[in-house]
């Protein structure tokens, strides 16, 4: 063994876990931006702490207003999915893109009537920071939300996408 071929092992040795310790604080970054990016882990209120994106208001037996709660993005739509699979948006504006929803203002300024024929629906409300196009997201709706189990990372759409998912059931 030569000379000092100790020492310059464990300098190596320090070297090698320098650049792993680098390597997990890169990885562990890129991680969350990308997962903040995606939309998947959001600051925003989620229904396991009780706080909600947005609220249903009965106003009749078929009737209902959809409040959105505070700090959600500007944007946003509405379906409905009925037990019997027919899927309803509720959200028409003349372009077919999402609509702005002010926070604790009824979502269109309007009422929804929900036919009770249809039994009980789940209502997707799906916030964006920008128009979102809603043909291609209400075929997707039709397509996934079938299931039950809707996520906003299910809807392939661009931009921040949030989803709240409400249910009704008409008398």
């Amino acid at each position: 063994m030569r000379p000092g071929a100790g020492q310059a092992r464990h300098v190596e040795r320090r070297l090698e876990r320098r650049a792993g310790a680098w390597f997990a604080r890169l990885l562990l970054a890129t991680s969350i931006g990308a997962c903040s990016l995606l939309a998947g882990c959001s600051r925003g209120p989620s229904a396991s702490t009780g706080a909600r994106r947005a609220s249903l208001q009965a106003l009749g037996p078929a009737s209902i207003v959809i409040l959105p709660g505070e700090r959600q993005p500007p944007y946003c739509l509405a379906f409905t999915a009925a037990e019997q699979g027919t899927v309803r948006q509720l959200t028409m504006a003349p372009a077919n893109e999402s609509i702005p929803c002010p926070a604790g203002e009824p979502l269109g300024g309007t009422e929804y009537r929900i036919p009770p024929g249809e039994g009980k629906v789940r209502v997707y409300v799906i916030f964006s920071d920008r128009k979102l196009d809603a043909t291609p997201i209400g075929a997707q709706i039709r397509e996934l939300g079938k299931g039950g189990s809707l996520s906003a990372m299910d809807l392939r759409a661009p931009g921040q996408v949030l989803l709240e998912t409400l249910e009704f059931e008409p008398q």
